[in-house]
């Protein structure tokens, strides 16, 4: 029976062609050894792989003895490794678990490219696919984390998906397969082991039928995921627009949608960002513009546009510009800032009737206050200054917020600095204390060309 429902698994989901090579990764329990049993007496090509995770000292030592005897025996390529599972984990501060998932992958991955297998072929079950439900759902999880395990994802083939634990054990009792116990199987220190050992027995008896609904379940999940897939990338295309390398979602289409903040969740999760910040996106719509959003790789600001529309703008997080000119005299020449603009400067004697240029993008500052070395650089959080006419200092953040400047515009705003002090926000403000007053003798005059 066993036999049959493998062989018919692997056709209706066509997981491999009868001329392929597999690689099984072979524990030695229970569920693997039936595995490589089934390639064996269906006469499929096939390789075993085990790992040593180092975990349970002699009696891991053994496992791989036997696994490698299992192999002989089948007369099929033997691929054996030795990890210091304990070290990894504790080196990037990740589970005993976690870290055995991910060597063991790490290592069957290049097994397959060196010998090129279809793939790799693991051993999980239907009692598996039931407690990667459960324990999804007690971490939290949308539809994608209930349907539980897929039967080929990226190289991993799972043939065994339609069987239950019981009708495995079933097959290995009649074909009197010899097997390993993992001892930590039986440890409930580990939250899948708890879930296996006192809620699934307690579903059981609550649904004798629980393994054959289950497959039905699953089926349905998977496919209303499927369904929900669709509508998210239907309602992506008509909503974004490409606005250059960034997209802008329209406030008007947005707020028209149901279920807002699941969609944005979704659709924002390949950016980095959390369902909490989608919650947070949403309640961003009613307030103020200019809220801003960041996950590790991108950004969302609540904006206008010139067009006058209102929306959120996504973006790819860049870094931050990082420089500092500068220059112990007078430049001779137009000095270059970053190839986004060139400063010249004018120093003369102040005429009587001298007036200064109100143009933003020219400063006339008294020269003899300036101290230096002067310094261009970006401007920064923090970053205080005196505004012309003002008699307190302005955060130069709260000046840009005033003056309603775009996402770019004030990335790109940079300062003049007279030793430690702000002498301009370079096309935006000069600082009072730096202004050309009736006792100034000498006048600099800074202009600003922006590169096309």
């Amino acid at each position: 029976m066993l036999e049959r429902d493998f062989l018919g698994f692997i056709n209706d989901r066509k997981l491999f062609k009868p001329t392929d090579c597999v690689l099984l990764a072979v524990s030695g329990g229970i569920d693997s050894i039936v595995m490589a049993e089934l390639f064996h007496r269906l006469g499929q090509l096939f390789a075993i792989a085990h790992v040593n995770f180092g975990l349970r000292g002699p009696e891991s030592e053994t496992d791989a003895l036997f696994v490698k005897n299992k192999a002989e025996a089948y007369g099929v390529p033997f691929h054996l490794t030795q990890f210091d599972t304990t070290e990894f984990a504790a080196e990037r501060g990740i589970s005993i678990q976690m870290a055995a998932r991910d060597l063991r992958y790490a290592w069957f991955a290049q097994l397959v490219a060196e010998h090129h297998y279809v793939g790799v072929a693991t051993a999980h079950h239907q009692n598996d696919v039931l407690e990667t439900i459960l324990f999804n759902l007690t971490r939290g999880t949308g539809l994608a984390g209930l349907h539980g395990i897929a039967a080929s994802q990226n190289g991993i083939i799972r043939p065994l998906l339609f069987a239950t634990r019981a009708s495995i054990a079933t097959y290995a009792d009649e074909r009197k397969l010899a097997y390993r116990e993992d001892s930590s199987n039986a440890n409930d220190k580990y939250a899948r082991n708890r879930l296996r050992h006192h809620v699934v027995p307690v579903l059981v008896d609550l649904n004798p039928g629980l393994w054959q609904t289950l497959p039905r379940t699953v089926e349905r999940l998977r496919a209303a995921d499927v369904l929900v897939r669709l509508e998210l990338d239907r309602s992506w295309q008509e909503i974004a627009e490409p606005i250059g390398g960034e997209t802008f979602l329209p406030i008007e289409k947005l707020v028209a949608l149901p279920e807002l903040p699941f969609r944005l969740g979704e659709w924002l999760k390949p950016f980095g960002f959390t369902s909490d910040q989608a919650v947070q996106l949403v309640a961003s719509l009613t307030q103020e513009i200019g809220q801003r959003f960041e996950s590790p790789t991108h950004r969302i600001i609540h904006e206008r546009l010139s067009s006058g529309a209102t929306g959120l703008l996504l973006e790819e997080l860049s870094a931050a510009p990082d420089y500092e000119i500068k220059l112990t005299d007078w430049p001779k020449v137009p000095l270059d800032v970053t190839g986004q603009f060139t400063v010249t400067m004018d120093r003369f004697h102040k005429p009587e009737n001298f007036r200064p240029d109100t143009n933003p993008k020219v400063a006339c500052l008294d020269a003899d206050r300036l101290v230096f070395p002067l310094t261009i650089r970006p401007w920064r959080q923090g970053d205080r200054f005196r505004p012309l006419g003002l008699n307190g200092h302005k955060l130069v953040s709260d000046l840009l917020n005033d003056l309603k400047l775009s996402r770019s515009e004030r990335e790109q705003t940079c300062v003049l600095l007279s030793g430690e002090q702000i002498a301009w926000v370079i096309s935006r403000r000069i600082d009072h204390r730096f202004r050309v007053t009736n006792e100034t003798k000498s006048v600099v005059t800074l202009s600003v060309i922006v590169k096309s």
